[in-house]
């Protein structure tokens, strides 16, 4: 029988999925393999892990892969898909491997080759979509430091900024105790030199200003609020380019932010809908790595999977 692997290489995991075609067997969590953020050596050790553990929840060798697919951060750009592809050709031999965005997986879990937008906000933020003609539109995701608006990493580092002029202005928070309990620290001086040291931990705190925003920090609230807003004008940029009328369709949400913060739904939400009522937001009810099964399912003979495998099932 031949067996079929999805990943999801995000920012800050690797998840793999194992299905005979039908559903999925199992599925194991690994570190990040996110090329931008880690070394090639940490990718292959996260890679390795999450393959391995897959596999070995299932009961199958490397060697009855027919077929994977890792949907990844980065994975658009040729280098990054040939290092991932590369990686994973040695750990299954057998299979065709085929590397592409995480923006791609997200998209086909949602809709399996039909037309729709999906919005992605977790550790980065990115909107991608595709109409009933084929073509395929996209908006933000180009990286922490100058894009990814309205993700885990936008609301930290705008919750530090917002912070920081609260202090200037002798203005006490919630938000601002919080953040300080979280890194450890006393003084406005130390928050400044931590910012300055470490950016990888801005993603860190998005669970400091949701949990002030739900205590009633008015500061972490307006921060999810812009949030919501960010989101929703990369997402109608992507409607407007792919569909000049108005017509019913689906954005379908997903990520940590999206999936934790009912306020950023709710914001994102009405905001599209003021501009097209038309419109249905939904979160995305599949994992992302189910969106990389179909597309290992696609490129296997369908002789050599079930006769009812039309459709990967969680």
């Amino acid at each position: 029988m031949s067996f079929l692997l999805g990943i999801d290489g995000g920012g800050s995991k690797s998840a793999v999925a194992v299905s005979d075609g039908i559903s999925v067997l199992a599925t194991h969590t690994a570190g990040a393999c996110n090329l931008t953020f880690v070394s090639r050596e940490n990718a292959r050790l996260a890679l390795a892990e999450a393959v391995h553990g897959a596999l070995s929840a299932a009961g199958i060798s490397a060697a009855a892969v027919s077929s994977v697919c890792a949907g990844v951060a980065g994975g658009a750009s040729p280098e990054v898909a040939e290092t991932i592809a590369a990686l994973l050709a040695e750990l299954l031999p057998h299979a065709s491997v085929r590397v592409v965005g995480d923006t791609v997986i997200a998209l086909e879990a949602a809709f399996s080759g039909g037309p729709g937008v999906v919005c992605i906000s977790g550790t980065g933020s990115v909107a991608f979509g595709r109409n009933e003609r084929g073509d395929f539109a996209r908006a933000g995701g180009w990286g922490r430091t100058i894009s990814d608006e309205g993700s885990g990493y936008w609301i930290g580092q705008r919750a530090v900024s917002q912070c920081l002029r609260a202090m200037d202005m002798g203005r006490s928070s919630g938000l601002i105790t919080g953040i300080m309990e979280k890194w450890q620290i006393v003084t406005r001086e130390q928050l400044v030199q931590r910012c300055h040291q470490d950016f990888s931990g801005f993603a860190d705190l998005f669970p400091v200003v949701l949990a002030a925003a739900e205590a009633g920090d008015l500061l972490a609230s307006e921060i999810l609020t812009v949030a919501g807003t960010e989101l929703a004008r990369v997402a109608q940029i992507v409607l407007r380019r792919l569909w000049g009328g108005r017509t019913g369709l689906e954005v379908a949400i997903t990520g940590g932010v999206f999936a934790r913060s009912s306020r950023i739904r709710q914001v994102f939400s009405n905001i599209i809908r003021t501009e097209r009522p038309e419109v249905h937001v939904r979160l995305i009810a599949h994992q992302p790595f189910e969106g990389a099964l179909y597309l290992a399912q696609q490129a296997v003979p369908q002789q050599a999977l079930p006769a009812d495998a039309s459709r990967v099932a969680s």
